[in-house]
């Protein structure tokens, strides 16, 4: 066991793969693991880490609202109006966001009503105090009719709730950004154990809805985040970028965004220990989760459906394969787990073509992919794509209903796909199973207990099989690959 430099323990991929290698169809008898062991390639044998739920990791460390226990403030720009009364009380509270914001101390409540807040919200350390790791600071409004947040009719802002401070915990907020070219919350810096839960993000024309920006340790979770266009270009649901660290992007709903559901980039230095989980990410104008040059990186448990959207957003229609997934710019230690896809153009791809796009330690394990599109025609429509990379492992996924292969693994010659994995999978109801590259371009190729379904399906093994039944791939593939590999009509 080791830790990697986010803290959390690791365990051993080759205990990883072997225990899931026994669980499945055909597995080796418990006699015999040595000797699938000794298939792995070292890349394989490497470390992987697998933490536990980000929720989990993030709620052992950061306090709840239930920790605010200070006394509330209160804030009604309709009033009441009592002088007699303290200010910040419910019979004179505070007329403005800001204002409950500057008077918070640590364990207070800032309780917002319901009612339109044209003023933008910013807890930096010119406006606001800190909370702390026992007394949180919680800004929130009625869950039942939340506050709506809009922009001051006096001066656009680079985003509409501005979160530069640790400990801090917004609920039950709406952010309109009425078209306005500003972004709808951004994390920035200094922002451990800040929250931004149970609320709407909707309606700017920026880069994104929430942007993360060397922020750490910072919890997006249960809010829905849409209607975020730039024309001609990208805006993102949410941003993932520049040295960022331990974000935890859980159970929120982002869709209609005119570039990606969720993209980690790095914009400076590179994004770490990034948890997308148990979302919903859904008619983006590019891709659900857009990956590049982030490290360690786990997307677990989210449903990803329906791009591109260009009724929406027709000027995107050229500028991805529109993945429900996408994997490149050289991302390294990557866990695309337990998520379901369906349609897309391609569900997960893993690699590109140009010199940067050499991801490095991918893991895709439990994924079900269905009814994957060749979109515009443009030899898309795989399951599961790798391009190039180093140590990928494909395991125990369910592909169906593709338009091109279920699989298409380091068949972009001359690239490179160096230790992929491949166990262990089920592929049901498509034309081509696997389209599989030459030998010189797969060094290490572990492929073995696969199960193809389906009352029609061929295979492809570049300069030795051209569309092929199961019988004749296994023949070619003789001794070492797919021999224990099955095929039902």
């Amino acid at each position: 066991m080791i830790k990697h430099r986010s803290g959390i323990t690791t365990v051993s991929a080759c205990a990883a793969l072997l225990s899931v290698l026994a669980l499945t169809q055909g597995a080796w008898a418990a006699e015999d693991a040595p000797k699938a062991e000794a298939l792995l390639p070292a890349s394989a044998r490497a470390e992987l880490d697998e933490p536990p739920d980000g929720r989990q990791v993030f709620l052992s460390r950061c306090p709840t609202a239930d920790a605010a226990q200070a006394g509330t403030l209160y804030v009604a720009n309709s009033g009441p109006r009592n002088p007699s009364k303290p200010l910040g009380s419910i019979d004179n509270p505070y007329a403005t966001i800001a204002a409950g914001v500057k008077a918070a101390r640590p364990g207070n409540i800032i309780q917002v009503s319901s009612g339109t807040y044209p003023e933008s919200v910013i807890i930096s350390p010119t406006t606001s105090q800190a909370g702390t790791a026992t007394a949180p600071i919680v800004l929130r409004g009625d869950p039942a009719a939340p506050p709506v947040i809009v922009p001051s009719p006096a001066r656009v802002v680079g985003s509409l709730v501005a979160l530069s401070q640790p400990y801090w915990i917004l609920q039950s907020l709406e952010v309109n950004v009425n078209g306005q070219a500003s972004f709808g919350a951004q994390f920035d810096r200094n922002t451990y154990c800040t929250q931004l839960r149970d609320s709407k993000l909707h309606g700017g024309t920026a880069g994104g809805g929430v942007v993360i920006n060397e922020a750490q340790n910072a919890l997006v979770d249960n809010n829905e985040i849409y209607d975020f266009s730039k024309s001609g270009t990208d805006s993102h649901g949410v941003v993932l970028k520049n040295a960022a660290r331990e974000i935890f992007i859980e159970g929120n709903t982002i869709h209609d965004t005119s570039g990606d559901s969720v993209q980690c980039q790095t914009e400076g230095n590179r994004p770490t220990s990034m948890y997308i989980e148990h979302n919903e990410l859904h008619d983006a104008g590019e891709n659900g989760v857009d990956i590049k040059g982030c490290d360690y990186v786990y997307v677990r448990g989210n449903t990803i459906s329906r791009f591109p959207n260009l009724a929406r957003y027709p000027w995107q229609a050229n500028s991805s394969a529109a993945e429900a997934v996408v994997i490149h710019d050289g991302a390294t230690n990557v866990q695309i787990v337990g998520n379901t896809i369906s349609e897309a153009g391609r569900g997960i791809s893993v690699g590109g073509t140009s010199t940067v796009e050499h991801p490095i330690d991918i893991l895709l394990r439990g994924n079900t992919i269905t009814d994957i599109v060749n979109y515009a025609n443009r030899g898309n429509g795989q399951g599961i794509r790798v391009v190039q990379a180093n140590g990928v492992r494909v395991l125990s996924n369910t592909v169906a209903r593709t338009a091109d292969a279920g699989l298409r693994l380091a068949a972009d010659e001359p690239l490179v796909v160096t230790g992929l994995v491949v166990t262990d999978n089920i592929l049901r109801d498509m034309r081509l199973f696997v389209r599989l590259g030459r030998a010189q371009y797969r060094p290490s190729l572990v492929m073995d207990r696969n199960r193809y379904e389906g009352a029609s399906g061929v295979f492809t093994a570049t300069g030795l099989l051209t569309e092929g039944q199961f019988p004749a791939w296994r023949a070619v593939l003789a001794p070492s690959l797919e021999q224990n590999s099955v095929r039902v009509p």
